[in-house]
């Protein structure tokens, strides 16, 4: 019996993690066809960027719902993410509460220039803002971009 507790467990505990899809610069990954499609190749630094097609199982982050997941991956590691969040109805540009939470996990102040808030620390950069473009699929969201250093990727 206590086996069988033990077996269920760790079943429950594995397939929890393996669907979830929390992504870190620095972890290494490799996108499957199933969860993942390539958007493109960048020619100056290789990194291939992907969109997560799979099922969105945290669907929260930072208090707001995820519309959509970038990752940006070279050599298997992943150098870059974007969550694009979706505003709720009646925010205005980056709402003040998201920006708190951003700002409560790091530890510098985000600047803000022309609707980007943003950061560099170490060789990462973190940027926030309210946007509508091809990076958002065209799409009203709050994204949320976290990048290794520029320098780093072409190396």
């Amino acid at each position: 019996m206590k086996s069988k507790t033990i077996i269920l467990a760790l079943l429950l505990f594995v397939s929890i993690h393996s669907f979830s899809q929390k992504f870190y610069l620095g972890d290494r990954l490799t996108p499957k066809s199933s969860q993942f499609k390539l958007l493109g190749i960048s020619s100056v630094t290789g990194v291939r960027t992907y969109k997560y097609i799979g099922a969105i199982s945290d669907k929260y982050f930072f208090d707001k719902r995820v519309g959509e997941i970038v990752v940006g991956i070279k050599n298997g590691i992943i150098v870059t993410t974007i969550y694009n969040l979706i505003p709720e109805k009646g925010d205005i540009g980056v709402p003040k509460s998201t920006l708190n939470l951003v700002q409560s996990g790091i530890p510098f102040p985000l600047a803000y220039v022309n609707g980007v808030y943003g950061a560099n620390i170490d060789n990462t950069s973190i940027t926030l803002s309210r946007t509508n473009n091809a990076i958002t699929f065209h799409k009203d969201r709050i994204m949320f971009f976290t990048s290794v250093k520029n320098s780093l990727l072409r190396q």
